[in-house]
C-alpha cells in the first residue's frame, strides 16, 4: 500500500533515528541496526503490510503520568494485553501519525493530553501463526498521555481496554512487555517532561 499521503522511506528512517534521542528507552539502540538492515533489503516496501512478511508497525503507549498507570488493550488476535498499535495505512504521512491513529481508534479516547514528538522505543518481534502472513514486526513506539478519568471504548480488534497501575500489571502481557513496560513508562514520562518543561503535572 503506497500513496502520496504515506510516509516516505526517508521519513521512516529519520523517525527511527530519532528514537535514539533524549528520553528514549535504552533498548532502542539495540534494535536500530535491524531496522536499517530491513530498510536496505526491502526499501519502501518495508513500510507496509503487503510489502512482505517482515515490515514496520507503529504503536503508542498511553499513560497517566501522575497516577503511574498505563492504558492497555487485550488484543483479540494475540489474546494478550499490550499497547495500541498496528500497520501503516493510506493517509498516514508518518509513523507518528500511524501510531496516533491506532491509539485513538483502539482506545476510543477522543484526544490525548500530549503526544511524543519522537519515538520512545524500537522493538523487533516474531509473530505467531494467528497473524497470518505477518511473520515479524519492526515496531516504532510513541507515547501519549491521558487520565484515569478518561473512559476507553473497546474496539472490534480488542477484547477489553483497561487502565492498570504500573505496579499491578495483568499477568497476560505480551511476552516482551513483562520486562519492557516499566522502561517504556519511564521513557514516556521523560518524553512528557521534555514536551512540557517546567510543569510538575500533566493533567488536563
Amino acid at each position: 500500500m503506497t500513496g502520496s499521503d504515506s510516509p516516505s522511506l526517508e521519513t521512516a528512517r529519520a523517525e527511527v533515528a530519532a528514537a535514539r534521542g533524549p528520553g528514549a528507552a535504552r533498548s532502542a539502540a539495540g534494535f536500530a541496526a535491524a531496522f536499517e538492515d530491513l530498510f536496505t533489503a526491502s526499501g519502501s516496501a518495508a513500510l507496509f503490510r503487503d510489502g512482505g512478511p517482515e515490515h514496520l508497525t507503529a504503536s503508542c503507549l498511553v499513560v497517566d503520568v501522575d497516577a503511574g498507570a498505563v492504558l492497555l488493550n487485550h488484543h483479540r488476535k494475540a489474546g494478550l494485553w499490550g499497547q495500541f498499535g498496528g500497520h501503516i495505512e493510506a493517509g498516514d504521512d508518518s509513523l507518528r501519525a500511524a501510531a496516533r491513529r491506532e491509539a485513538l481508534e483502539e482506545s476510543g479516547l477522543g484526544s490525548f493530553t500530549w503526544f511524543s514528538p519522537t519515538p520512545v522505543d524500537l522493538h523487533v518481534h516474531d509473530l505467531p501463526a494467528a497473524f497470518g502472513r505477518c511473520a515479524r514486526h519492526f515496531d516504532v513506539v510513541y507515547a501519549a498521555g491521558a487520565a484515569l478519568a478518561d473512559t476507553p471504548v473497546v474496539s472490534a480488534e480488542s477484547v477489553d481496554v483497561k487502565w492498570f497501575p504500573l505496579m499491578a500489571l495483568p499477568e497476560a502481557l505480551m511476552p516482551d512487555l513483562v520486562v519492557r513496560l516499566p522502561e517504556l513508562h519511564r521513557a514516556a514520562v521523560a518524553s512528557a517532561r521534555l514536551s512540557s518543561p517546567g510543569r510538575t503535572s500533566l493533567r488536563r
